[in-house]
């Protein structure tokens, strides 16, 4: 359908193979890779049942896509855990879910370390809190991200926080719930802004 999306799909899937650190990602590109891949589908649904050349095309593109981009989520998903365990952030972008599944890590991965801590502390085994209290107390925590707005929204919205947001002009930067930012991101109303030392999405 599009030699163009394509090629960006599996240009992104072949940088990640190259580079050992984290290649950027933003959220509204990422959107797009998956709507090309569902358009694929669609198209082939749509294939008359004659035409079985354009029905084997789009099978096989569809396979290509689903194969690069499972491979490259699995791929970034794998650096993302071993920044995490370093305690280091990627360089490179993330997009929303890796930034969820990033923090949550690290908030693991803090919890376990002062569970460690606290052992070789010689605290008694009845005043250690396990690892697994600390997180659950900590997944509570509901995510946060900063975004910029590239259209106005003339509305206000009820986060999920239970707190008005907006109406919101063109260029505003807020502190939204990340739920609430999901949508914004994907269509491109807003991009994130990060704060350290990752730039902007």
């Amino acid at each position: 359908m599009s030699d163009k999306m394509y090629k960006d799909i599996s240009d992104a899937w072949a940088a990640e193979i190259e580079n050992k650190e984290l290649q950027n990602l933003e959220d509204l590109r990422f959107s797009k890779m998956a709507d090309y891949l569902s358009k694929i589908r669609y198209a082939l649904t749509e294939t008359l049942a004659e035409n079985q050349l354009q029905a084997d095309m789009y099978t096989q593109e569809a396979l290509n896509l689903e194969f690069m981009l499972k491979d490259l989520l699995m791929m970034r998903r794998d650096k993302i855990i071993r920044a995490a365990l370093a305690q280091r952030r990627p360089l490179g972008s993330m997009i929303l879910s890796e930034e969820e599944l990033y923090n949550r890590l690290l908030r693991g991965f803090e919890g376990h370390s002062d569970f460690v801590r606290e052992a070789l502390a010689g605290l008694s085994s009845s005043t250690l809190k396990h690892p697994t209290e600390a997180t659950a107390s900590q997944e509570d925590v509901m995510d946060y991200v900063i975004v910029r707005f590239l259209r106005a929204i003339d509305n206000p919205i009820i986060g999920i926080d239970e707190v008005t947001y907006g109406p919101f002009k063109k260029e505003d930067l807020i502190t939204i719930p990340a739920a609430n930012a999901r949508v914004w991101l994907k269509d491109g109303t807003v991009v994130r802004v990060t704060t350290n030392g990752g730039g902007r999405d």
